[in-house]
C-alpha cells in the first residue's frame, strides 16, 4: 500500500524524468528568450537580486537597524539576508509564473499528446537556474568577507530537491486553478507578499513574539530558509525536525498538486 501511495505522489516527477529532454529544451528556450537580447544577458539573474539585497539591507540594516547580535555589523546582516532571499526568490518566481503558464501556452495544452505538466515544470526549473547564478554570487561574497561555507554546504543538494518538489506541487495546482478562476493571479501577489514578511528573511526568528512561534513552525518556507542558513552560514547541518517537516510538506504539495492537475486536465481545452 505505501509503495503504491509513494508512486502516486511522485508520479509528476517520474513523468518529467521521462520527458527530461523536452524539459531541458523548454528551459533553454525560456532563458534565451528572457535574457539573450538584453544588454547584460544572464547577468540580470545576479544584478536583480543584488539590487534587492542592497535595498533591503539599507532599509532593514541601516534604517530599522535590525541586528543579528550585539557585535554583528551590516555585512553580516547582508549575508544573512542574501541567504534567505535565495530560496524565496526562486520559490516566488516559480509559482508566480506557473499561475499563468498554461494561458501563455494555450495552443500546446490543446494537443492531446503533449504532457502539459512540462509547462509549470520548466518555469520552476528556470527559476532554479537563476537561483544557481545568485548562489554563485553569494558564495563569492562569503569568500570575499572571510566566511567561506564549509562541507555542510553539500547538505543543500537534498534541500534543493525538496524545494523543487514543493514549488512544483504548488505550481501545478495554481496553474490549473487559474484557468478556472482568473483572479488567482491577482490574489497570489498579495499572498506572496504577506508570506514573505511572515517568513524570517529580513529578521531573525527569535524576534518573533513567543505567542506566534507555533505559527512560525507551521510555515514551510521558514524551515527552508533556516536550512539554507544552517548549511551555508552556520556551518552545521539543517535541523532534522524542521527539514523533516518541510520534506513532508514538499511531498504532500507534489501529491495534491499533481492530483488536482490531472483531474482538471480534461477540461483545459474548454476553458483556455
Amino acid at each position: 500500500m505505501l509503495p503504491r501511495l509513494a508512486h502516486r505522489a511522485l508520479e509528476p516527477a517520474f513523468l518529467l524524468w521521462r520527458h527530461r529532454g523536452t524539459l531541458r529544451s523548454f528551459v533553454r528556450r525560456d532563458l534565451k528568450g528572457r535574457y539573450v537580447s538584453s544588454i547584460f544577458g544572464l547577468s540580470w539573474a545576479v544584478l536583480q537580486p543584488l539590487a534587492l539585497l542592497g535595498l533591503y539591507t539599507f532599509i532593514f540594516g541601516s534604517i530599522l537597524e535590525v541586528r543579528l547580535g550585539a557585535e554583528a555589523g551590516t555585512s553580516a546582516f547582508a549575508l544573512y539576508l542574501f541567504c534567505g532571499m535565495l530560496p524565496w526568490l526562486a520559490f516566488s518566481e516559480g509559482i508566480s509564473r506557473c499561475s499563468h503558464v498554461l494561458l501563455d501556452h494555450s495552443s500546446l495544452i490543446k494537443k492531446v499528446v503533449f504532457p502539459s505538466e512540462l509547462l509549470p515544470a520548466y518555469v520552476v526549473c528556470s527559476a532554479l537556474v537563476l537561483e544557481a547564478a545568485g548562489l554563485l554570487a553569494f558564495l563569492g561574497a562569503c569568500c570575499a568577507l572571510g566566511r567561506p561555507p564549509g562541507w555542510t554546504a553539500l547538505a543543500l543538494l537534498p534541500v534543493l530537491g525538496l524545494q523543487v518538489l514543493f514549488t512544483l506541487g504548488l505550481g501545478l495546482a495554481l496553474a490549473a486553478l487559474n484557468l478556472f478562476l482568473r483572479d488567482v493571479g491577482q490574489v497570489l501577489g498579495l499572498v506572496l507578499t504577506t508570506w514573505m514578511f511572515l517568513t524570517p528573511i529580513f529578521y531573525p526568528p527569535d524576534r518573533v513574539p513567543e505567542r506566534l512561534a507555533p505559527l512560525l513552525a507551521l510555515n514551510p518556507m521558514h524551515h527552508l530558509v533556516q536550512a539554507y542558513r544552517s548549511a551555508l552560514l552556520d556551518g552545521r547541518l539543517p535541523e532534522a525536525g524542521g527539514l523533516g517537516f518541510f520534506a513532508l510538506m514538499a511531498f504532500a504539495s507534489l501529491a495534491l498538486g499533481g492530483w488536482f492537475f490531472r483531474r482538471s486536465r480534461r477540461a483545459f481545452a474548454d476553458v483556455v
